[in-house]
């Protein structure tokens, strides 16, 4: 029964609408959700005459890729997506555009059977003006070729670590805005970008640059800028003539908050909000951004450094699928994600391996959760890949620019130069590095190797982290520990991170006598949750660590992949894919990182017991616990591990069921599972 009411909720959630960026909810826009859809190489389906007699109709966020999660292997080629718009004559004197959040992985946009331009790239949004194509007295066709084929010219250039997907799974926009406007053009960014340039104690200096692009014969306009702090107090107002003689241009504004109240991560993040409105005569467009006010540094010892003060980066790697729908998630779905995250504690995220959505960033910067941001340059790599990479990394860059919580741009994810530092790879890091650098000023860059501290790809990047498995694929957990050490001896001015680690883990084994890993069927829950007790003792007792990120914070689908007793399935996850289950890691996690009360009997699904006496595992972050069993106290203890976990040993079991009760805090907070003894 609640299995069928989570389902309920899920459909129910799926069929609510995509938000819109911020930057658009003040212009006059057009949610795109219905459209006709069907898959394969076609000709013409641009045209009015097609006929959609065998498609499909389907909502916005879609994908056509559930098979990738389903079986092994899945659909790799065209597909096309069609819809009629009728656009209000509201819009009739103003510009039009059409905004794609994203589409996997390359996208061809026809309005009115006139191809208005492509996108290669899955992740980051793309805008186009249609002003001239749109007709106001009939409805307006609007087609959309989409293919997720393989493209050594795209990043990235295979599917061996993640599903490349199909479809128009994020938001689609036809907005307008009046001829004179912020211009949503650049890269499909806001237009507004505001950098912090000079802090003290009284003062933060910052810089405000606007786009503003126009094509009316007007000559003059003014900016008028409002920053509010977080509870919506005014605190500065200012106003800038702006000449409109160019038809695009870059208007640079400073302006000074007194007493300024900074973003300070997961204690307080303070966001203040910028309001830009473009007045030209009676015309008015406007543009609203968040923005926090902070400064960070890694140090080589002390780790991450937020705002002068040591602040212990820890959290969860992220992909962007449920179960349920593939990556074709609502704003909903992305909430609950973030509320898990939000739940087990994490001061920090990384969104990998490519640029998520707007409200994944939005979310971040609500909470205070320090995001590693980075682009899908992955594993493997063709040496023709250049341009798109560059491509991704700037709309990456330009669309999330105004975040606070991001604190680092990733270059490249486990790419290996085996061969020598002139690789095609090792150059276009550089180059990837470069220009990072001259879009923003303000971010440092990082990577995440799978190679030694030395490598032809590594230290090129500002920061450098490393993805480690001992004890999984290689060597034993205790490793961990042997391999910072000596790392930190030997390279002491070498800022080390850990951007992954983590083992599978599979709910339904709970007999840890068969454990085969990495590659076997059987991956039991409680050697996972053993894995991250002691992993997580090294490396809290390492401050010099400037991050570190559990892969992953949720089980995800990679196609062709056999392992651990089901197909197509990364195991890694503190919670199941289905978000139905966090798994005992993730509340060993919540003892350790949240400063809620955690009481949690660990080991809760291995019900089925064949040994009389048996040890209790708990979890909490409790002083003191009470362990009850069939209504009879049998043992107290106090909490003496400094990771949290508490054991009580040689518990006597009666055949049949029994009932095993923790309580703490006065019996006000209770967990309780049923077991049963089967001799």
């Amino acid at each position: 029964m609640l299995r069928n009411i989570s389902l309920f909720i899920l459909i129910l959630i799926q069929n609510l609408c995509l938000a819109q960026v911020s930057f658009l909810q003040n212009r006059e826009n057009i949610n795109l959700e219905e459209w006709s859809f069907r898959k394969g190489r076609l000709n013409y389906a641009e045209k009015h005459a097609t006929l959609e007699n065998d498609w499909e109709k389907v909502k916005i966020p879609h994908t056509y890729s559930m098979d990738a999660i389903e079986d092994i292997g899945y659909y790799k080629g065209d597909a096309w997506y069609r819809t009629l718009v009728e656009v209000p004559a509201s819009m009739t004197q103003e510009r039009i555009f059409i905004r794609f959040e994203g589409v996997g992985q390359e996208a061809q946009v026809y309005v009115n059977e006139k191809r208005i331009g492509k996108h290669v790239g899955g992740y980051s949004a793309f805008c186009f003006e249609i002003t001239d194509l749109v007709k106001f007295d009939q409805k307006n066709l609007i087609a959309v070729k989409v293919n997720n084929s393989p493209n050594f010219k795209r990043i990235p250039v295979d599917d061996n670590l993640f599903n490349h997907y199909g479809g128009i799974y994020r938001a689609v926009t036809i907005f307008s805005t009046p001829k004179c406007n912020i211009s949503p053009q650049y890269k499909a960014s806001s237009g507004v970008f505001v950098e912090l340039k000079a802090l003290n104690k009284n003062t933060a200096k910052l810089e405000i640059r606007t786009h503003v692009s126009n094509i009316s014969d007007k000559k003059k306009a003014q900016l008028k800028y409002i920053i509010k702090d977080a509870g919506g107090k005014k605190v500065v107002s200012f106003i800038e003539q702006v000449d409109l003689t160019e038809p695009n241009q870059v208007v640079n504004s400073t302006f000074e908050i007194k007493n300024p109240v900074l973003w300070n991560g997961r204690k307080n993040p303070h966001l203040y909000t910028v309001e830009a409105k473009l007045v030209s005569d009676k015309s008015t467009d406007n543009v609203i951004q968040s923005f926090g006010i902070r400064t960070y540094s890694v140090d080589a010892n002390k780790g991450f450094i937020l705002n002068n003060k040591p602040y212990r980066l820890y959290g969860v790697c992220k992909h962007q699928e449920w179960k349920q729908f593939g990556p074709a998630v609502s704003d909903e779905h992305l909430t609950r994600d973030m509320e898990l995250i939000d739940e087990v504690g994490a001061t920090a995220l990384r969104l990998s391996h490519y640029q998520h959505s707007d409200t994944m960033y939005e979310l971040s910067d609500k909470k205070g959760i320090l995001t590693w941001a980075e682009i899908p340059f992955v594993h493997d790599y063709s040496g023709r890949e250049g341009k798109n990479a560059k491509e991704q990394l700037t709309e990456l860059i330009l669309q999330n620019y105004n975040h606070p919580s991001i604190f680092v741009w990733g270059l490249w994810n486990e790419v290996r130069a085996y061969k020598s530092p002139d690789e095609p790879c090792v150059i276009l890091t550089k180059e990837l590095n470069e220009l990072a650098h001259k879009l923003d000023k303000t971010r440092i860059t990082t990577s995440a190797s799978d190679r030694g501290m030395e490598s032809n790809m590594g230290n090129i990047t500002d920061l450098q982290a490393w993805n480690k498995y001992f004890g999984w694929y290689y060597g034993k957990y205790e490793d961990m520990a042997t391999w910072l050490d000596n790392s930190h001896q030997k390279y002491p001015d070498r800022r080390i991170g850990v951007s992954e680690y983590g083992i599978g883990g599979n709910i339904y084994h709970q007999d840890i006598s068969k454990l085969e890993k990495p590659n076997g069927n059987f991956f039991p829950e409680q050697e996972q949750s053993y894995y991250h007790e002691l992993t997580w003792k090294i490396l809290k007792d390492r401050p010099y660590v400037w991050g570190s990120f559990i892969w992953n914070m949720f089980d995800f689908s990679v196609a062709g992949w056999n392992r651990g007793g089901i197909s197509s399935l990364n195991h890694k996850g503190l919670v199941t894919f289905d978000r139905e289950t966090k798994k005992d890691a993730f509340y060993f996690y919540k003892a350790n990182w949240s400063d809620e009360p955690v009481l949690y009997i660990a080991e809760r699904r291995h019900i089925n017991r064949t040994s009389s006496h048996i040890s209790v595992k708990v979890y909490t972050n409790m002083d003191e616990v009470e362990l009850n069993v069939n209504g009879k106290k049998v043992a107290a203890q106090n909490l003496t591990s400094d990771i949290k976990v508490m054991r009580f040993e040689n518990i006597e079991l009666s055949e049949g069921k029994n009932i095993i009760t923790v309580f703490s805090n006065g019996k006000k907070l209770k967990d309780e599972v049923v077991w049963t003894l089967q001799k």
